[in-house]
């Protein structure tokens, strides 16, 4: 069988008829999809390792208002190119387990309420070109290289409507960035000294609400292409 998309689940919080449990998905090994969709389940076994084994060919997977508190091992054959994760229950980003989807060029992980702790970090991710973690309550230090080891295609890097975030002015790592969007994000750095001094290719900086007051002429210092 071949399909271009597959909704599971259901499209309401209330009535939720169906737990996650290991298993659950073995009859899609069978199917081939363009994308997959799994929404609004009620409620994750402690084990969900079996999450992507039969989706991992897939080329986009969403996981739509979930109670999914951590991502499921990833098969070492993944071709996910385009993963979202909106509404689920992540605390931390599960930066190592999504550095395993080595196809991937978009993540989207938005709308989180219970996501706050962004220590770890991305690693290895070459095809990776857009990265969307607005509307969460992040708040961590020292962005952004530490976040994105050997991620040199990052374009599009989304932090907006979050709680606090330190810039420190070191974006080695991703110094390719196109388009940055930080709104609605109180921001400590940028009011004192040229923390985007690094960003020589940046065309789209949004730091609008968030609590930035300049003091210093040389802010936004190395923003050649805007």
């Amino acid at each position: 069988l071949q399909v271009s998309r597959l909704i599971f689940g259901g499209f309401r919080d209330r009535g939720r008829l169906q737990d996650f449990e290991r298993g659950l998905l073995n009859g899609l090994c069978q199917v081939q999809m363009e994308e997959f969709v799994l929404i609004c389940l009620r409620e994750f076994e402690d084990d969900t390792d079996t999450l992507f084994d039969c989706v991992g060919n897939v080329s986009t997977v969403r996981l739509v208002n979930l109670r999914l508190e951590e991502i499921s091992e990833v098969p070492v054959w993944s071709k996910v190119k385009h993963l979202e994760c909106k509404k689920c229950s992540f605390e931390a980003v599960p930066a190592p387990k999504l550095s395993l989807f080595k196809e991937l060029r978009v993540l989207r992980i938005t709308k989180n309420r219970s996501l706050r702790n962004f220590e770890q970090k991305f690693e290895g991710l070459s095809n990776l070109e857009v990265i969307d973690l607005s509307e969460n309550r992040l708040t961590f230090s020292s962005c952004c290289s530490y976040q994105f080891k050997n991620c040199p295609n990052l374009k599009h890097l989304n932090l907006s409507f979050n709680s606090n975030i330190r810039l420190t002015g070191n974006f080695t790592n991703v110094k390719n960035l196109l388009y940055l969007d930080l709104q609605h994000t109180t921001l400590f750095g940028p009011d004192s000294y040229p923390v985007f001094l690094s960003l020589q290719n940046l065309i789209y900086l949004d730091i609008s609400h968030t609590k930035t007051e300049i003091k210093t002429q040389c802010t936004f210092c190395g923003l050649n292409s805007l």
